[in-house]
């Protein structure tokens, strides 16, 4: 399980670095000391441990001693504010919060009578030497270890359950497939109540026995200076990251990491591009998601297609099916399901959104329903994500999948980032609109290009341009907000 992985690499590697200074005993006898803290206080297996911080230190003490006690680590977005927060703390009911002195005024505000203990603390209790730490326990597969929140674009968020046994799944396919080395060194600016940074960053490392360079939060030109300064070989991020790293990097040229990994939206081709030009590695994209960690990558070895998500990992499975379950021949467009180690357990108390995400087929497998639209690309042996299911645009009778049609205006250099989404129509029930990222420019020129390029029913009726898109905290757009845009009066 993903305790005995990171115990083996504390084994072999107890006095190496493991988190910024710290070293792998130093990190692991601090977390069982909280774990034993934490025990004083009443909380035992299969309590809740809510973590609502920025990235720092006690972060990750609070996680490590949660999963060695057996507890359920439940990480709370440290953008939620008041309603949002009391929604995931009234449903996760916790034992206990642990907060950071930036965001205790909107646990306060949340008004939801839930014991609290200062983030600062976990750290001091770190280090306390007087504490005598856990003993050294293995967990069973089927525990859950983790809580994850969905984003709660489509209603309120819920809880995805992953077990420990799931955990030490991911750990496996990803150290394998990105040949994770312990001589390696990560820099992590993705926060850590979101699975990208805390399961494919910190677990991953941990398990790996390399080291994690710890940002509180993404800032391009501290990245920039790190990547040289702590002689960084992996950066995991967001599409808007890579943007933002072009954007300060100018002309200087910097050596190339081992690899560079985005996730979580689509990169544009226009940004793989220039990155691969300024910073001399080809990014490698990857799909994931809150009920199952990661399922597709582009190979390691190349070549990494941009727009594409790659192959499954190892022992992950995927289909692409019609509505009801079909699944489709390669080349057609239906929708992604993913079965393997690393699924989910199901949602926190909600049985039948649960079985809502799952199709059990006839030999007993689960396969979650990921409500993505994708295709499998014979040409180029990889697999496309076109768009959501519910995001699909049907004008006229005709399909419309977003993602071809943002990445042709991203094409256009004027436009940083793109989103289309329909838009009602008396005639046609719906037409494509599209939102650009962009400083001010005449569409004129942009709009020539896509009538040569696509048909006539994907051209975007409107454009809007914006200084920025609306985002979540892992940078994906939040096209409903968008979608309100356009029925507002």
């Amino acid at each position: 399980m993903i305790v005995d992985l990171w115990d083996g690499a504390l084994a072999d590697r107890a006095e190496a670095l493991a988190l910024n200074e710290i070293t792998y005993r130093r990190l692991h006898l601090g977390a069982r000391r909280v774990a034993a803290r934490l025990q004083t206080l009443g909380l035992a297996a299969g309590d809740r441990i809510c973590i609502y911080s920025e990235n720092r230190l006690g972060f990750v003490y609070a996680f490590l001693a949660a999963l060695r006690l057996g507890a359920i680590a439940v990480p709370a977005n440290v953008l939620y504010r008041r309603n949002d927060l009391a929604h995931l703390l009234r449903d996760a009911r916790p034992a206990i919060v642990i907060v950071s002195p930036s965001v205790v005024a909107e646990f306060t505000q949340a008004q939801v009578h839930c014991r609290s203990v200062d983030i600062s603390q976990i750290e001091a209790w770190a280090d306390d030497e007087t504490i005598h730490p856990i003993p050294v326990l293995s967990r069973q597969a089927d525990e859950i270890a983790l809580i994850v929140y969905t984003s709660g674009t489509t209603g309120r968020s819920k809880g995805a359950m992953l077990s420990h046994g799931a955990l030490a799944a991911i750990a496996a396919q990803l150290i394998s497939t990105w040949r994770w080395q312990a001589d390696d060194t990560l820099l992590l600016s993705l926060p850590l109540f979101h699975i990208h940074g805390l399961v494919a960053g910190l677990t991953c490392a941990l398990a790996a026995g390399a080291r994690t360079v710890l940002h509180e939060r993404f800032d391009a030109q501290r990245v920039l200076a790190t990547f040289e300064s702590e002689r960084v070989s992996m950066f995991f991020g967001v599409p808007t990251m890579y943007a933002r790293l072009l954007e300060h990097a100018g002309s200087r040229t910097y050596a190339p990491l081992r690899l560079f990994v985005c996730g979580s939206a689509a990169l544009s081709p226009a940004i793989h591009r220039a990155f691969y030009e300024r910073f001399g590695s080809s990014i490698l994209e990857r799909y994931g998601a809150t009920e199952f960690g990661f399922a597709l990558g582009n190979r390691y070895g190349g070549p990494r297609i941009a727009g594409s998500v790659g192959i499954p990992f190892p022992g992950v499975r995927v289909r692409v099916v019609a509505p009801g379950g079909m699944p489709l021949p390669p080349g057609e467009t239906g929708e992604l399901l993913v079965a393997g180690p690393n699924l989910f357990s199901g949602y926190w108390e909600r049985p039948e959104a649960t079985a809502a995400a799952l199709i059990v087929d006839e030999t007993g497998t689960s396969w979650y329903r990921s409500g993505d639209l994708a295709h499998y690309d014979t040409e180029h042996d990889v697999y496309r994500i076109v768009g959501r299911a519910k995001e699909l645009i049907i004008t006229g009778g005709f399909n419309v999948y977003p993602r071809e049609v943002e990445e042709a205006i991203e094409a256009w250099s004027n436009v940083r980032a793109c989103a289309v989404v329909g838009r009602p129509d008396d005639l046609r029930g719906e037409v494509p609109v599209a939102f650009l990222e962009a400083a001010p420019f005449e569409t004129a020129g942009l709009l020539a290009d896509l009538r040569s390029r696509l048909a006539s029913f994907k051209i975007p009726k409107e454009f809007y341009i914006l200084d920025a898109l609306p985002r979540n905290a892992m940078g994906k757009v939040d096209k409903p907000a968008l979608r309100a845009r356009l029925s507002a009066p």
